[in-house]
């Protein structure tokens, strides 16, 4: 996928479809997509999720920012590569001057560098020889993911036990995903009151939130900052997909997400395994784009908490399904997977589904 504001880059832009083919690539713009059914911006958005490859090209125009998102097209492909886990491949043009907020994404862009390419070019011949060099390494480089044992003990701050959960995790069962630093890295109470204001800013230029969604922070005594989305109500012959419904980031290092699961009309939610799957690795990925961890390694715990009301099936069924069976005979009050190694932190992108995909089994494993 080639991303970016044509304006100021149509000759960089025309250069490169007929060198990516001759690489043994499938070129993919949006000037190439002629009519669809589709708003532009969704079509461009499902041509970066069926896309291998993502190569984001900066120039000096920012584009036409969405109200949905606040943000142009170009930064909403950038995210949604991001989230993909896709290899990423940037280059900014030099020699001429950038609007200030496309000033402002260039920065946000080279402050993401795992996974990317960052290099800069000056016109359509020298931008030619450099995206070839960049697919290359994309075809060379391995994942990064290994484990290692872990070093000593973990101490996962699971979601009952938060003080800015004062009334338990309620009766809507939810997924919970905390991913530790490894080796432990304590955060200073300044590093801890900065990060409020921040997180806030960094979940909404992330893409997890809708950029106009009310979110709710709350400071434990302890200092840790647990933020809030808004709960959307829904009929109860509806199909809910699950969500995500809050994070959290403790003085330990350890940030915490937690989404509700698929439900459909009956009370029980559905762990679908390859929706589990998903939204394990979501979630990984989300805290790699939050760039909130500063260690070489990470340790992931994850967990389903109430327990007691939920089923495996698939979700492909829920729009029919009017009964289910409780698994583990609905006595499961809560679920826990606490990590037995550590990955480094590709886990927390390219290497996110490799490791989501045995916690969610063993999350099943547990229920059934």
């Amino acid at each position: 996928m080639i991303s970016s504001v044509r304006r100021g880059l149509e000759a960089e832009r025309d250069a490169l479809p007929g060198l990516i083919m001759a690489t043994g690539h499938q070129p993919v713009r949006f000037e190439d997509f002629g009519a669809q059914p589709l708003p532009s911006r969704e079509a461009c958005l499902r041509a970066v999720h069926e896309s291998d490859v993502y190569l984001l090209l900066l120039g000096p125009y920012y584009g036409h920012i969405f109200p949905e998102t606040g943000q142009s097209a170009t930064h909403d492909e950038f995210v949604a590569a991001q989230a993909k886990g896709i290899p990423r491949i940037v280059l900014k043009k030099t020699g001429v001057p950038f609007e200030p907020e496309q000033e402002t994404f260039a920065r946000l862009v080279g402050e993401y560098g795992t996974g990317v390419f960052y290099g800069t070019f000056t016109d359509a011949t020298d931008i030619q020889a450099k995206v070839v060099r960049a697919l290359r390494q994309v075809q060379e480089q391995p994942t990064a993911l290994t484990f290692i044992p872990l070093p000593g003990p973990v101490t996962t701050e699971w979601r009952r036990a938060w003080p800015s959960m004062p009334g338990g995790t309620g009766l809507t069962p939810c997924l919970e995903v905390h991913v530790l630093p490894v080796p432990a890295t304590p955060l200073s109470a300044r590093v801890m009151n900065e990060s409020s204001a921040q997180l806030l800013a960094a979940l909404r230029a992330s893409g997890a939130v809708p950029m106009d969604a009310g979110l709710e922070s709350v400071r434990e005594p302890s200092g840790a900052v647990t933020i809030r989305l808004p709960e959307t109500r829904r009929r109860f012959d509806e199909v809910d997909g699950g969500t995500l419904r809050g994070v959290r980031l403790a003085p330990s290092g350890t940030f915490s997400l937690w989404y509700t699961l698929p439900r459909g009309r009956t009370a029980l939610a559905v762990l679908d395994p390859d929706d589990l799957t998903a939204r394990i690795t979501e979630a990984l990925r989300l805290v790699g784009r939050l760039q909130l961890l500063d260690s070489s390694h990470v340790a992931v715990a994850a967990g389903i908490d109430p327990a007691s009301l939920i089923t495996v099936g698939r979700i492909s069924q829920l729009d029919t399904q009017t009964s289910a069976t409780f698994a583990g005979g609905g006595r499961l009050e809560q679920v826990h997977i606490e990590p037995d190694e550590a990955a480094t932190t590709a886990a927390l992108d390219r290497g996110a589904a490799e490791v989501a995909r045995p916690i969610a089994q063993r999350l099943i494993d547990a229920v059934t």
